[in-house]
């Protein structure tokens, strides 16, 4: 029922406003002067406004100008009621917002023309107002829940739809599988470069997904999340082999190129999965995990999907607490030096030990270079710490030899990094002189990766450690980059045959033919050969038949501390 304000201070006029319309089922509510009409409008928020003009006080003018500049009240219908017909008069109070007037006298078919016709406008423009608004709530509603780039779901929606789907898994004691797909284009051009072109992909990747999933459907939802990774949530499964299906089918449909633009683009793809409620409760710890399973497995370099497991978790913050002890290893004196020896098989003398590191973490207990050199290299510290490798093997090596433990070789290997840096040489130089080392014994171990950098860089390096007398290997050869032009190019001192070769050689005819052929090769160029990972007597016999003299391993002595190295020494003298 609508409601009508009567502000009228002629008391038989207002009455018989009042009885017009209640007749006629309207609500109405009444005022005898302005100052309390305005009042009232403000109260009661009324539908429509039939306001005298002329009253004491506070005239229609007074009352309109009022409720314009309220908020609540500056949209309700004004009619005016005047004895006035001047047209000066009208037009003025039209230009204060009234919608329409009245001249006394009136018919009463006049007056509820008029308020007929300013409800139905008034209930247009409500109608209009909410349609808008409830346009701007859609559109709300959609950013909120979807990408606008892509037009993909976007995580908050996932989240939703992931809390009421996984009531049903719970009920029906099933797990659901969450999904995290990383997806690296490996056909680039300059079309690419632009970040609304990569959102076309992914929007292609989408419908690709869904027309995947119209054959399956295993596939609940596809998001699109900040990170520029797409996220799937599959129905729940009680077989993880269906959620290994899906995974694979959705690695070979996208494995199919694209075309954005008339260009062809390949992409490669890679998946990360979590399991509700095996792995997490949560969709955020679902994705952690499938992230942290991307992150385990990227140095696959190809397309895989992979399940996520706590060991994982466990090898990532490993990483982790290592990466942030490692600066501070060297202060607290964690790292430690051994030494593996050499052998001359034929003279069954000890011809030079090589150094190698190991950190003594408080935690983890002895890690191995393997996994911390990595990190030193990643994190430019493997410049101080090679420093202080070198310095400290020259030290204890060179305190043996004054001892009079005889004059052997000290091997120790260098990473890509140190060498690269532009006072290598001259730092090697003055530790020697500061150590009181005789270059001659020390041998500096290369690895065959260097080589495939700046040749010349790396030839002038070597010409001018050879100029100090220090000795140069290449290590490991054979499990790189190797090119026998080299050897001879660089005139290296020893080479050493990585212990992949050297395992079971005895009995493995194409190893043994690969290092026949190295052996031979160094012989010519007259090159010592140091055959690594010796650990049984029919690998060392076989090594000795074939003329390979030195060797290492532990068929010979495991690594040692520099005092097990003195006792070593002394023994075998």
């Amino acid at each position: 029922m609508n409601m009508i304000l009567i502000i009228e201070d002629e008391p038989q006029i207002r009455e018989n406003l009042q009885e017009i319309l209640e007749i006629e089922g309207f609500a109405t509510i009444t005022a005898e002067d302005g100052s309390q009409g305005v009042e009232m409008a403000k109260q009661h928020q009324p539908d429509l406004i039939i306001c005298d003009l002329m009253m004491p006080r506070l005239d229609g003018y007074g009352v309109i100008s009022i409720l314009r500049q309220e908020p609540s009240t500056a949209t309700i219908p004004f009619v005016f009621l005047t004895a006035k017909a001047d047209r000066t008069d009208m037009r003025q109070v039209m230009e204060l917002g009234a919608e329409d007037y009245l001249t006394k006298p009136f018919e009463p078919n006049e007056l509820l023309r008029v308020i007929s016709t300013q409800l139905e406008k008034r209930q247009r423009l409500t109608q209009q107002y909410k349609d808008q608004i409830q346009e701007m709530e859609d559109q709300i509603n959609y950013l909120t829940h979807y990408d606008s780039s892509t037009e993909l779901p976007n995580q908050f929606l996932l989240d939703e739809y992931f809390n009421q789907i996984r009531v049903q898994a719970d009920n029906e004691e099933k797990f659901l599988p969450v999904l995290l797909i990383d997806i690296e284009i490996i056909s680039r051009n300059k079309l690419f470069l632009d970040s609304s072109l990569r959102a076309l992909l992914i929007k292609n990747v989408g419908k690709r997904l869904n027309q995947l999933n119209s054959q399956q459907q295993m596939i609940d939802l596809i998001a699109y999340l900040k990170t520029d990774q797409l996220a799937l949530l599959l129905k729940p499964v009680k077989d993880s082999r269906v959620t290994s299906a899906v995974s694979q089918a959705i690695l070979d449909s996208l494995s199919e190129p694209f075309i954005i633009n008339n260009q062809e683009i390949s992409v490669q793809s890679r998946i990360g999965i979590a399991c509700y409620p095996n792995d997490a409760m949560q969709l955020g710890e679902l994705l952690s995990h499938a992230e942290f399973t991307l992150e385990h497995y990227k140095e696959e370099n190809q397309t895989f999907y992979h399940f996520y497991d706590q060991e994982m978790i466990d090898i990532v913050f490993r990483k982790v607490i290592l990466e942030s002890d490692f600066s501070q290893a060297l202060e607290k004196n964690e790292f430690q030096l051994y030494y593996q020896p050499q052998i001359n098989i034929k003279t069954k003398k000890i011809v030079g030990v090589e150094a190698l590191i190991c950190w003594q973490h408080p935690q983890y207990g002895m890690i191995s270079p393997s996994e911390f050199i990595p990190m030193a290299e990643e994190s430019g510290f493997i410049i101080p710490l090679g420093e202080w490798i070198i310095k400290k093997a020259c030290s204890q090596i060179q305190n043996l030899h004054s001892e009079g433990f005889g004059m052997f070789n000290l091997a120790v290997n260098i990473s890509a990094y140190q060498f690269k840096k532009a006072n290598f040489s001259e730092r090697i130089n003055e530790i020697i002189h500061e150590t009181e080392f005789n270059p001659q014994a020390l041998e500096l171990e290369l690895t065959e990766t260097l080589f495939i950098q700046d040749i010349e860089l790396v030839k002038t390096k070597i010409n001018e450690l050879r100029e100090y007398g220090i000795q140069l290997s290449i290590g490991d050869f054979g499990t790189g980059y190797s090119s026998f032009k080299y050897l001879q190019e660089f005139c290296f001192s020893h080479l050493k045959i990585d212990r992949y070769f050297i395992t079971n050689i005895d009995k493995l005819e194409n190893k043994q033919s690969i290092v026949r052929n190295i052996i031979q090769l160094a012989s010519s160029l007259k090159i010592h050969i140091v055959a690594e990972g010796v650990e049984t007597h029919e690998e060392l016999n076989w090594l000795k038949q074939n003329n390979c003299s030195i060797i290492q391993g532990y068929f010979i002595s495991p690594p040692l501390t520099i005092e097990d190295l003195k006792m070593f020494l002394l023994a075998n003298n």
